[in-house]
């Protein structure tokens, strides 16, 4: 078997990666599966460890970690622009140990140490479509998720709730978040399914782009999202109050919220995100909130560009 690169993050989910790492190392060796272990050491050295894996060649890479490292580490993969960037990328296995792992829930894998491991040696490869956004001066792509809007704030609120568990944590700090924020004017336009086209404008509460169904853990905001279908999945909501907000949170946690008219949706490939007032606005990434800000930026899907490591259908351990 090919050696597996493994790129660990050790503060995932408030040191439950650390927790992962030794009992994976045991498993592996005592497998016999040959195995490189890269532990992250500072935000963003996922990255640099996944670029350098792919200049050299390295056929699979193991992410133990939450959506925020695989968003690292995909952003490594995909740096390289020009000729040869096309090219395949190494592999992609995941074990999950972050918070709320919302791009593990697309793939057809398992979550314990040994069906992981399993997954190694038996595992199929699927394609996955990737999200490319482009601003002025940066360029960064998302393997879930990009929002504007109360998600940034959600996220800049939630190590106050680092105790809770997943779901949870992020639902506190969206109670939290609600009471001072103000809905951001944004104008969105996009392209979708043969040639159709739409603009939603409005103070919004949040707009998000989805590769899945999922976000904060939980939040099935796009239920019918696929990961494959060369298609991102568009939600975007406009101000509401805090009353209707809880009352809409089942609807969304179900995935069968429906016929909202502050609530719009569209499957998408590419759009334009700005706003409206040319003030700019905070954006995240999976999780992450970017260090720029921007007044207009550009999504795009970037189709099947992912291969990930899945279990035979109907194999999901």
């Amino acid at each position: 078997m090919d050696t597996v690169h493994v790129i660990a993050n050790p503060n995932a989910a408030g040191g439950k990666g650390a927790r992962a790492i030794p009992e994976l190392e045991r498993r592996l060796r005592r497998e016999g599966i040959p195995a490189v272990l890269h532990s992250t050491e500072a935000q963003g050295h996922a990255s640099e460890l996944a670029r350098s894996v792919r200049e050299a060649g390295v056929e699979r890479i193991l992410v133990v970690g939450g959506d925020g490292t695989i968003h690292e580490v995909v952003n490594g993969l995909l740096a390289l622009e020009g000729p040869g960037a096309e090219e395949d990328l190494p592999l992609l296995a995941i074990l999950p140990v972050g918070t709320g792992n919302d791009f593990h829930r697309m793939v057809r894998a398992p979550s314990s140490m040994d069906a992981t491991v399993e997954l190694l040696r038996s595992g199929v490869p699927r394609s996955f479509d990737v999200g490319e956004v482009r601003w002025k001066g940066g360029r960064a792509h998302f393997v879930n998720l990009f929002g504007a809007g109360i998600d940034v704030a959600v996220l800049q609120r939630r190590p106050a709730f680092g105790r809770l568990p997943g779901l949870l944590q992020y639902l506190a700090a969206l109670v939290s978040a609600l009471a001072g924020f103000r809905p951001i004017p944004l104008r969105v336009e996009w392209e979708g399914r043969e040639g159709s086209t739409g603009t939603f404008e409005a103070p919004a509460l949040l707009t998000a782009v989805t590769v899945g169904p999922s976000i904060g853990g939980g939040f099935m905001i796009s239920p019918n999202a696929r990961c494959d279908d060369g298609l991102l999945d568009l939600f975007f909501v406009e101000s509401l109050g805090v009353g209707k907000v809880l009352r809409y949170l089942p609807g969304i946690l179900r995935g069968s919220l429906t016929g909202k008219p502050e609530v719009r949706q569209a499957q998408v490939s590419a759009l334009i995100v700005s706003a409206s007032d040319g003030r700019p606005f905070p954006f995240e990434l999976d999780g992450e909130v970017m260090a720029q800000e921007t007044e207009r930026l550009r999504v795009r899907v970037l189709h099947g560009r992912l291969r990930v490591l899945e279990m035979p259908e109907g194999g999901r351990a």
